[in-house]
């Protein structure tokens, strides 16, 4: 136990910080010679909306570690206020604060998250309404109770105000599946703009849930879809994985098509390459694309196929043959990875190919570029080590 004099030198210490507190409380902070609560009048009633706006960048900038009346002064503001340009102006600052708080800020955040939901469903003016969505995506995980609003306001009238719904799904992340159907029914609208069709696509990937992956399929397939888009879904595909295998031959399918962008086409490689063996159905348009005149699609086809093993199946000679060729690619890297995929593929997969392969990684490994040798090696060790 400590001693009488300790004990009376801690309740002595925490009284004095008691009236620190009451005293930093008492003394209200201000700026350009103005304190708090007379901007906090000035937001609400400035004659002028210059003034209003000047009385909103001053509660804004002493903030709420100097005071806790500055959040509600704001949510008044954003409730309350006549003017469009101090609501949405409210909005943006909410969702900085909220975004940024600390836990020992004390900042209301569930209040600030509801009274941004609310001004996202309610308010009559679209500058408003866009301000708030996107204050939503801006505190993330902490807006996940507004998820519901969020998914309504992808039907909203005003285009701005969608897409920053859907942008800020798409931040959510996991925490958006509740609006789930709202961002793939949105997706597949035709009639919506681009731009909030990608971040729909953007979200259901990463909220990575396997009923998104029809949706995405669909629109990847429509080859007269904005490439952009489709290079969204592709992407979302690639997202969710294994859970995505069914998309395999659509994926393939975008790969190789004479049409598509290189964008298109790296997304489509990759989200094969992160299906692994179950993509197997993909394999002769990962054939095909090995000698893409993209070096990036190239490689990652080379890597895609490498994961195929056992899967190889039928295509095994060709696909082998494919790789064995890329290994005199004129690109270095595409090179290392061919070598490197022949390493992964794994002795017991290399069929009547198996001394054609060691015959050429021997060669390799005398290569005068130090890196090809060295795969080159390592590529050896690993089919030694698989038999």
């Amino acid at each position: 136990m400590l001693p009488i004099r300790s004990w009376m030198l801690l309740v002595l210490a925490a009284f004095l910080m008691g009236i620190t507190a009451i005293r930093a409380e008492d003394d209200e902070p201000s700026l350009r010679g103005k304190k708090l609560s007379e901007w906090i009048a000035q937001l609400q009633n400035g004659k002028t909306s210059l003034d209003r706006r000047a009385a909103l960048l001053a509660v804004q900038s002493i903030g709420p570690r100097k005071s806790r009346k500055v959040t509600p002064a704001l949510i008044a503001a954003l409730r309350e206020n006549s003017d469009e340009t101090i609501r949405a102006g409210s909005a943006r600052a909410l969702g900085y604060i909220a975004a940024k708080a600390r836990f020992e800020d004390d900042v209301p955040v569930e209040k600030v998250r509801d009274a941004l939901a609310t001004s996202l469903r309610a308010d009559k003016q679209p500058s408003v309404r866009r301000a708030a969505a996107k204050a939503l995506g801006e505190m993330k995980v902490r807006a996940q109770g507004a998820v519901e609003v969020l998914g309504l306001a992808l039907k909203d009238a005003d285009a701005g105000t969608r897409a920053e719904a859907a942008a800020a799904l798409q931040q959510l992340g996991k925490d958006a599946e509740d609006a789930l159907a709202e961002l793939q029914t949105a997706l597949k609208d035709s009639k919506m703009e681009r731009l909030m069709r990608v971040h729909c696509a953007h979200a259901l990937g990463r909220i990575g849930s396997a009923q998104a992956v029809p949706s995405l399929r669909e629109v990847l397939a429509e080859v007269k879809t904005d490439g952009e888009l489709r290079r969204a879904c592709a992407e979302a595909l690639g997202q969710l994985g294994k859970q995505a295998t069914d998309a395999a031959p659509t994926l393939a399918a975008a790969l190789t098509a004479k049409d598509s962008d290189v964008g298109l086409r790296r997304a489509a490689a990759e989200a094969l390459d992160r299906m692994g063996a179950e993509a197997s159905a993909a394999l002769p348009a990962l054939q095909a694309s090995l000698k893409d005149e993209d070096q990036f699609v190239r490689s990652l086809s080379l890597h895609a196929a490498s994961q195929m093993g056992r899967e190889l199946g039928e295509q095994r000679k060709p696909t082998i043959l494919g790789i064995l060729a890329a290994m005199d690619d004129n690109v270095l890297e595409v090179r290392v990875t061919a070598i490197e995929a022949l390493g992964n593929l794994g002795a017991d997969n290399l069929g009547e190919l198996s001394k054609n392969v060691v015959e050429k990684l021997t060669a390799a490994a005398r290569d005068p570029q130090r890196v090809v040798a060295e795969a080159a090696r390592v590529a050896l060790k690993k089919l030694q080590g698989s038999r």
